[in-house]
């Protein structure tokens, strides 16, 4: 996949193009993608997927520190390199660029810079000012350029349509199983580890505290999970036990959440390393123990049941 950060710099053949953000590159995601790079293959055409950076929402939200996402640029390159898709083109998305119409957008960009032949959308693609934009008023644009627009129909599992909104609420929920079933992977967090308390290796059970690479990372529902982590310069994927949350036994509830990590039978340095943990299964909401001891004894069986989950 060739990836092009100038849009007015291009020049592909006979292109099918989609757009969208693709956040998380989720199994909705990869049909249409499948579906545009069918279809230029029967054409003899390039295969062109656009996207945007930022996310949209982080340029127009007046204060986008809440805000969270299934991936970054980065992560959607990683992902969309995976799909068979030929050229990927990246716009910098700007409030000047907001403010276009949605034909205006498509003649401009799609159709005079990227001489779109053939442009696919996704069920729920919505663009252009105020979102205005749909399949429908892409198609009325098309009419004057002479393009052709089809539109792919929601991809579904368990009769619930895929989409980047439902997998944030399931990741919300904790349901990190569910998510994984829309995205067809574990859901994971890069990160760098920082420096903690060590008090959980007091207790037998070293952690890693993790600091997202990204601000903007979704952090699933506070809670203690199976996971399984990957360090910088390895191909293993290591057992681990992962917690979310407040550690109300044994902070002073400071009001910062946090993510750490404790890799089983392990006990090298991760300090500063960046590590990707990728979420398998939830095991139990975050608790309150009475003392350091009860809460060891529950990290026992924690890790008990995410060897037994986890096969390794």
């Amino acid at each position: 996949m060739e990836v092009h950060y100038d849009y007015k710099d291009t020049s592909f053949n006979n292109p099918v193009i989609t757009m969208g953000v693709f956040d998380g590159v989720h199994l909705g995601h990869r049909m249409l993608l499948r579906r545009v790079t069918d279809e230029a293959r029967a054409e003899g055409a390039d295969s062109v997927a656009v996207t945007f950076d930022p996310h949209p929402r982080i340029v127009l939200t007046g204060d986008p520190g809440h805000l969270s996402f299934l991936s970054d640029i980065d992560e959607r390159i990683e992902h969309l390199t995976t799909t068979g898709i030929g050229h990927l083109v990246i716009i910098p998305f700007t409030i000047e660029l907001s403010r276009m119409t949605a034909c205006d957008f498509v003649e401009s960009i799609l159709f005079r810079h990227l001489g779109v032949q053939h442009l696919i959308t996704g069920y729920n693609h919505h663009f252009g000012s105020r979102h205005q934009g749909n399949s429908s008023t892409i198609i009325d644009c098309s009419s004057k350029m002479g393009f052709r627009v089809s539109r792919e129909e929601a991809f579904t599992v368990d009769d619930e349509p895929v989409s980047s909104s439902a997998i944030r609420k399931a990741l919300g929920d904790g349901q990190v199983e569910k998510a994984a079933s829309m995205l067809g992977y574990d859901y994971y967090i890069r990160g760098r580890v920082v420096s903690g308390r060590k008090i959980g290796r007091k207790m037998g059970f070293p952690t890693a505290n993790i600091a997202p690479l990204f601000i903007h990372k979704l952090i699933p529902r506070a809670g203690v999970y199976a996971a399984e982590v990957l360090i910088e310069g390895d191909s293993v994927w290591h057992a681990s036990m992962l917690n979310i949350g407040l550690r109300p036994t044994i902070s002073d509830a400071d009001g910062r959440q946090t993510i750490e990590v404790h890799v089983i039978d392990f006990d090298a340095d991760l300090y500063e390393k960046v590590v990707t943990v990728r979420f398998r299964h939830r095991l139990r909401d975050e608790m309150r123990f009475e003392n350091v001891d009860a809460l060891a004894a529950q990290l026992i069986k924690d890790r008990e049941k995410t060897i037994s989950l986890l096969g390794h």
